[in-house]
């Protein structure tokens, strides 16, 4: 998982070339009167799905991993908490459902929790499972971007 911000100091490292187009993708869009939908950026290799959402208590939220795309989690406005925890392959499996890039987990222990704010995104692999849409507080109204890259392009 790597948490950062678009709003920081640019760093010397270098991401690898099909996450850094999707984060390049966003600095070339007008994300706040973007229309909510999905975008491809590179076919469906690598593509942008604009969501507003309300955020949930914890307890509505359920944790996720996939294997074949990760998730770069964009705030455009608003706070949503986000939960991590890396996988095992020891935790217990709520629901896999068949056909589809996500499996459900349930009773995490020592899952982490960052608050995401405009302008933040997280990263997720598919060794990290990730619990978004929490409320920081009490539920609200959050527009965020949800870049989908798929692993093998890394």
């Amino acid at each position: 998982m790597i948490f950062a911000s678009t709003k920081a100091v640019a760093c010397p490292y270098k991401y690898p070339e099909a996450i850094q187009k999707a984060l390049d993708w966003l600095k070339d869009k007008d994300l706040a009167s973007m229309e909510v939908g999905t975008y491809e950026i590179e076919g469906r290799d690598i593509y942008a799905m604009v969501q507003e959402v309300t955020t949930q208590p914890f307890e509505k939220r359920r944790a996720e991993k996939h294997e074949l795309y990760l998730d770069i989690q964009y705030i455009v406005s608003g706070v949503e908490r986000m939960g991590y925890v890396p996988y095992t392959g020891s935790e217990e499996i709520l629901e896999n459902p068949e056909g589809k890039d996500a499996c459900f987990y349930t009773n995490l222990e020592n899952e982490a929790f960052v608050d995401v704010t405009s302008g933040a995104y997280c990263i997720f692999f598919s060794n990290d499972i990730h619990r978004p849409c929490i409320a920081a507080g009490e539920p609200a109204a959050v527009k965020k971007v949800v870049l989908k890259v798929k692993e093998a392009l890394l």
